[in-house]
């Protein structure tokens, strides 16, 4: 009788075939992350256009202008948001940020937060690269 020897481990079919499950399941992986991620900028966009859209409001009228270069609208077209725009009131320097806004949003340092002349508030950029 002939003896076989047996040797233990996998074939290379069943390791091509795992290697591809596993490549298969990555790839499903990264596609639903990528989807969270870009509603999650999205609702993050919402979120910072509502605050500002609120902030903005309420400086208007407490100062009796807008949070501009100059303090008005445009007539027409928008102009950049000045984050750093302030009046006083009372004796008390009062500044856009951080006295109507807690914290700055996302990309606010490269003037694509605007206020258009009804005093509308958009962001200059496509919202999936927000």
């Amino acid at each position: 009788m002939k003896k076989r020897n047996k040797q233990s481990g996998f074939s290379f079919v069943e390791l091509v075939i795992a290697l591809v499950i596993v490549a298969i399941l990555v790839a499903v992986v990264i596609l639903v992350t990528q989807g969270f991620f870009s509603k999650a900028r999205e609702s993050a966009l919402d979120i910072d256009t509502k605050d500002m859209q609120t902030a903005v409001g309420t400086y208007a009228i407490q100062s009796g202008k807008w949070p501009t270069a100059n303090g008005s609208l445009p007539p027409q077209g928008n102009v950049s948001i000045d984050f750093y725009a302030s009046f006083d009131k009372e004796g008390k320097t009062m500044s856009f940020y951080p006295h109507f806004i807690s914290r700055l949003p996302k990309h606010s340092d490269e003037g694509v937060w605007r206020i258009d002349n009804a005093a509308r508030v958009s962001v200059d950029m496509p919202r999936d690269e927000y």
